[in-house]
């Protein structure tokens, strides 16, 4: 067994050991929270911070992660067909979102009508949430037009748009620029090529660095949600907490044999890349978070074929929102239902076009009310207050909604890994045959 080899698999195995105390170190937060549920002190405040502090450097690492790899992968050798890659990776995310409307059409109607609804309580819940819908309606944006869409896609000011974190405008930035890098002279440009490939390959150490500590990370998470969110799924409400879950639960299971299918991935090798994101995904809630895992996982998933891969994954992480479809509709149904407004199919149309349109500006952010699309229920004849009250259980839908995104993002990375074409076995037995004597 070669050098080479035996490192990859040792860096392998403990990359699974880590993801399996993770595992168990979220089960066991989640127990310690529940148990901390009410009470407040340096206990509950230390994990907070430990946990917040993991969350920090994720987030320190994604954007210059994000941009550098990018770059680094548009100057590659073998990534001239990177903008048919990029166009792949669009058409496949919006079969996706096409295969999760299908999912909520065919699952939630008859399984929410088989079940009825306390209308007077639904008036009662209503009438509380007055003064909070008053609020999201004077805060709610207008839909943005697909001209705005195009306009905002070209960042005006570079610096601006990282200190924003404004993750789609500076990866448009980091393609046009590797782009561009490839024309340069081999005499200057070799020297910038050499910069950002230092630079790529030392964030991916720091990245290592960050999921080994991922353990205690995971831990101090899970403490801290279950201790302050544990008694929210209480009441009528509950059910839709259910229903968008179970339903982005069932798109998850699929995703698996699709992969296998149309990516040419085992079930194993799948489900052993992806446990380390997911749980990142389940732990902050946060796409963007879970980018510097995906970003492992896709090395170790796609080793003898990364490049589709380091362009796919920064990308879809900061535009595709595979859930979006699945959690949106799903929440549509269940207002109308909730509240006995009458479906009309052609508003339900559009108000799928509208957020399929949105899902592609939206950052991987956990939390928070995404006021450009209230207009979109709205339009669908949804009341206002039905919004506010959903927003309630949104901690909750939020976990499944990550977990489904980045699943979907590495399940696309593999689809267009495989239809861009893997090296011939040759080929790769020369690369990697380089690679050691590079090495030694």
């Amino acid at each position: 067994m070669s050098p080479m080899t035996t490192r990859l698999r040792s860096g392998r195995s403990k990359t699974w050991q880590v993801t399996v105390v993770s595992l168990g170190a979220l089960v066991a937060g989640v127990v310690v929270g529940s148990a901390l549920r009410g009470h407040e002190g340096p206990l509950l405040s230390f994990l907070t911070g430990v946990g917040t502090l993991w969350v920090s450097a994720l987030r320190m690492i994604a954007l210059p992660l994000a941009v550098f790899n990018t770059t680094c992968a548009m100057i590659s050798q073998r990534s001239a067909n990177a903008a048919g890659r990029i166009g792949g990776a669009i058409a496949i995310y919006v079969v996706l979102l096409l295969l999760g409307a299908a999912i909520v059409l065919t699952i939630l109607p008859p399984v929410m009508h088989s079940t009825p609804v306390d209308q007077a309580a639904i008036a009662k819940l209503s009438q509380s949430k007055a003064a909070e819908s008053h609020k999201l309606t004077t805060q709610s944006a207008p839909a943005l037009s697909i001209g705005d869409l195009l306009v905002g896609l070209v960042p005006k000011n570079v610096l601006q748009a990282a200190v924003n974190e404004d993750f789609l405008r500076l990866l448009v930035f980091a393609v046009l620029f590797g782009l561009a890098l490839r024309r340069a002279s081999p005499e200057r440009g070799g020297t910038v090529i050499r910069f950002i490939e230092g630079v790529t390959e030392t964030l991916m150490i720091l990245v290592r660095w960050i999921i080994w500590c991922a353990p205690a990370a995971m831990f101090c998470l899970a403490a801290t949600f279950a201790s302050s969110s544990g008694a929210k799924i209480v009441g009528i409400l509950g059910r839709f907490v259910v229903y968008e879950c179970g339903l982005m639960l069932i798109f998850i299971a699929l995703l698996y044999p699709l992969t296998m299918v149309a990516g040419g991935i085992s079930l194993r090798r799948f489900a052993s890349a992806a446990l380390g994101p997911q749980m990142v995904a389940v732990s902050t809630r946060s796409s963007i978070a879970a980018l510097p895992s995906l970003v492992a996982a896709g090395e170790a998933l796609l080793a003898d074929h990364p490049e589709p891969a380091r362009v796919v994954l920064p990308l879809s992480v900061s535009i595709f929102k595979v859930n979006r479809t699945t959690s949106g509709l799903c929440r549509l149904l269940v207002m109308l239902y909730f509240w006995g407004v009458p479906s009309d199919p052609s508003k339900i149309a559009v108000f799928l076009a509208s957020i399929m349109l949105l899902s592609f500006s939206d950052l991987g952010l956990p939390g928070g009310t995404n006021f450009r699309t209230v207009p979109a229920y709205l339009a669908a004849g949804v009341p206002i207050e039905a919004i506010v009250l959903l927003e309630v259980f949104e901690p909750f839908s939020d976990i499944c909604k990550t977990l489904l995104n980045v699943t979907g993002d590495l399940s696309i990375a593999a689809i267009v890994t495989r239809w861009s074409g893997r090296p011939a076995p040759v080929e790769h037995a020369m690369a990697m045959a380089a690679g050691e004597s590079q090495l030694t």
